[in-house]
């Protein structure tokens, strides 16, 4: 079984992304502390066994980046 992000991490990513890489930003962006976006992401790298970097380019071939 393939691993799944849940909507909120995907939307995190997102954020991240669209933020340039800036938690403080996607945190602002998403209306939650920075502590919730690192720990999004740091969820997702688990889940998926890949760096921050990787899952950019996951999320952009799933078209969770879009």
């Amino acid at each position: 079984m393939s691993p799944v992000a849940t909507p909120r991490q995907r939307e995190a990513l997102a954020a991240y992304v669209a933020a340039g890489g800036s938690v403080l930003e996607a945190a602002h962006a998403l209306g939650v502390a920075p502590s919730t976006v690192k720990r999004h992401l740091a969820d997702l790298r688990a889940r998926f066994g890949l760096s921050t970097e990787q899952l950019v380019y996951v999320g952009r071939a799933a078209r969770w980046l879009n």
